[in-house]
């Protein structure tokens, strides 16, 4: 009875990541809140770039101690995972299609911003346009091992895949509450602005979602995706029309998933945001083997 009551009362290993991501990310950045310190694009300093690296340690760090060899072997074989059809490769590249139509709006609107401010995003140094693309895609992988890599699986596991990316998206939206106050391009929300923050994140979810489980579980491919996205949406570049293009498209395309997921689950057909495939998961680890 001992032993149960011990086992009834052990924190979850979702519960345990979010709180160590946490932890790893807020320790970083509410110091800069409370010093006043405000991270602005193309200045290496002060940056919020460290605290990126939350949630990749501690999904690290809970798989290590939770399932061991076995459970990083298999997150780390995710986060690598390249090998894909080329439509899958495709729909992780899009952000740079969304890109395209809009700089093509902000021609005709006489709103082209100047080539140089596309290498200008925030907590980094202007180095350069192709330097500071690679490494905000690289930062990403810091973010999406955790998000989709750990956290996802485990959550859709449990309630499906629509269900899960819906709830990930507060525990994803409160873990970036300190760059409200520090981030230079947070800071100057309007108060509409937070509510269309949150609602942007679910329709990254949602997409997020559809490109992990189509592309096999990758987690290179929702870096790839979320990092040009950011690209798109983040440089001191993205004017208002460039944004607001390219968010439409993620909008649209995360309802019309929506849409087709749930009419899918009225017509009894399999799910248009879940796993391909799957498989009986292996007792040593947590994640489900998602065929391509």
């Amino acid at each position: 009875m001992f032993h149960s009551m011990t086992t009834a009362r052990r924190p979850s290993p979702l519960a345990c990541f979010v709180a160590v991501a946490y932890a790893i990310s807020w320790g970083w950045t509410f110091p800069l809140v409370a010093a006043g310190d405000v991270v602005k694009t193309g200045v290496g300093w002060p940056t919020s770039v460290p605290a990126l690296a939350g949630p990749v340690l501690a999904a690290l760090l809970v798989t290590a101690v939770v399932w061991g060899r076995a459970g990083l072997r298999d997150l780390l074989v995710r986060v690598a995972r390249w090998r894909m059809p080329l439509r899958w490769w495709a729909a992780t590249l899009s952000p740079l299609a969304f890109l395209g139509v809009a700089l093509l709006v902000a021609s005709a609107a006489n709103k082209l911003p100047r080539g140089s401010d596309f290498g200008r995003y925030s907590g980094l140094p202007a180095v350069g346009f192709v330097a500071v693309w690679l490494i905000v895609i690289v930062l990403t992988f810091g973010e999406e091992t955790g998000w989709r890599g750990f956290a996802l699986p485990l959550l859709q596991r449990r309630y499906g895949a629509l269900a899960a990316a819906l709830l990930l998206t507060p525990i994803w939206a409160l873990w970036h509450l300190p760059f409200f106050f520090t981030v230079a391009t947070y800071r100057n929300f309007p108060l509409p602005g937070y509510v269309g923050f949150v609602f942007g994140l679910a329709c990254g979810s949602i997409v997020l979602t559809w490109l992990y489980n189509g592309t096999g579980g990758s987690v290179l491919a929702c870096a790839v995706w979320h990092g040009l996205y950011n690209l798109a949406t983040g440089t001191a570049a993205a004017t208002g029309t460039i944004q607001a293009v390219t968010s439409a498209f993620v909008y649209t395309q995360a309802v019309v998933l929506v849409v087709l997921e749930l009419r899918a689950r009225r017509r009894g057909k399999a799910s248009i945001l879940g796993p391909r495939r799957l498989a009986s998961p292996p007792q040593t680890t947590p994640y489900l083997e998602e065929g391509k």
